[in-house]
């Protein structure tokens, strides 16, 4: 390894281990090509499956506060020992109960700033470690939204470039609901925390915007990011020096990347590979916010006909109907269990125009009414 090959890898490593203690000030380097026109988005469907990396990392962090990883993964379907086999994949259902977990036992404002700390380069490592080889940081960003399957992502990323200010907005692909804080967090942290390991030192930030409501520790936010951190705003964004798209990667190694991309993409085609028609069609139905759509609008999302899903969810054994009364049943569970949603709004939510028909097919389902069942929790 020459100097200039181990001073990266020092900064590297610097960086990550600062995280939220940016320096005075960076040195800007010059454009050295113009980047008035960059208009780039990330995918816009959430992955079918994703990896145990990020409950492994959330059981480690767990373990400083004497939380056995079993009390975090109980009712998941993940199991301790599944933690030690990094080619598991799991759901993002599964992953959010665990979420819910953590947040239930370390009621820390900060939880997902902290947790986001250790989702660096390292977690991230088969699409990360082929960015950090990128000649620019625009490269970077290329790279990343190209793979972001492989992230451990819940947001649809979209760069954009107005003059001299890039901005990065983020946006849900599903309702996060009582997670949005803790998620949102999360992901903010590591997107900082990669960036600066990609750059060799961490970015100073012009704005960071926020939609969800102004929390009680708000001042801690513009202490972490030294920058102006807006609370309400309706959008999540971070918005940074356009220069820095230009600036070259201490790391950058073209031979490098070509290496490790190929393992990441190995990664990201076994994802898109693996999970039948039906667990693509019921995770559909489970994120959709905008009610039930019909057989075709369906079709339409998964890019097949009409004809062509008949016939998948008849090789199944199964049906439509069946699947959205199947989907209602656990999605109408699911809200009465951890939300104070009224039963009324869980009715339209699951395409119910009338409440008492929802009475009444939920009473069908469990033998009990919804107002009974969510009483018996408190029991």
């Amino acid at each position: 390894m020459d100097k200039r090959s181990g001073h990266a890898m020092d900064t590297v490593s610097l960086a990550l281990k600062i995280g939220h203690e940016a320096p005075d000030g960076l040195h800007m380097t010059k454009p050295t090509t113009s980047h008035k026109e960059i208009h780039l988005r990330s995918n816009n469907r959430l992955p079918l499956y994703r990896s145990i990396n990020s409950i492994a990392i959330i059981t480690d962090y767990a373990r400083k506060y004497g939380i056995a990883s079993k009390s975090l993964l109980e009712g998941s379907g993940i199991r301790s020992h599944d933690l030690q086999d990094p080619e598991i994949l799991i759901t993002p259902r599964q992953e959010m109960m665990v979420f819910r977990k953590i947040i239930a036992l370390i009621p820390d404002q900060k939880l997902g700033l902290d947790v986001g700390r250790n989702y660096n380069i390292s977690a991230n490592g088969k699409v990360a470690i082929p960015a950090i080889f990128c000649n620019t940081f625009l490269d970077c960003i290329r790279l990343m939204f190209r793979y972001i399957d492989v992230t451990l992502s819940y947001f649809r990323y979209e760069l954009s470039v107005k003059g001299d200010l890039a901005v990065l907005r983020k946006e849900e692909l599903i309702d996060l609901g009582d997670l949005r804080r803790f998620v949102t967090d999360r992901e903010l942290m590591s997107v900082y925390m990669m960036s600066a390991g990609a750059l060799g030192s961490p970015m100073a930030l012009r704005e960071i915007r926020l939609a969800y409501p102004k929390p009680d520790n708000a001042s801690c936010y513009q202490e972490t990011f030294h920058c102006p951190v807006k609370f309400d705003a309706g959008e999540n964004l971070v918005s940074f020096e356009n220069s820095y798209l230009s600036r070259p990667l201490p790391m950058a190694n073209p031979l490098a990347r070509h290496t490790y991309e190929r393992e990441c993409r190995r990664v990201y085609l076994r994802m898109k590979d693996v999970g039948s028609t039906l667990d693509k069609i019921k995770q559909e139905l489970l994120i959709q916010e905008d009610g039930i759509p019909s057989l075709e609008q369906l079709a339409r999302r998964l890019n097949i006909s009409p004809r062509t899903l008949r016939r998948h969810l008849s090789t199944e054994g199964t049906s439509y109907k069946n699947l959205v009364r199947d989907m209602r049943r656990e999605k109408a569970m699911d809200l009465l269990d951890r939300t104070d949603c009224p039963i009324e709004r869980i009715a339209i939510e699951l395409g119910y125009s009338d409440v008492p028909n929802f009475y009444h097919a939920f009473k069908k389902w469990t033998g009990v009414t919804p107002s009974e069942y969510r009483n018996k929790k408190y029991e």
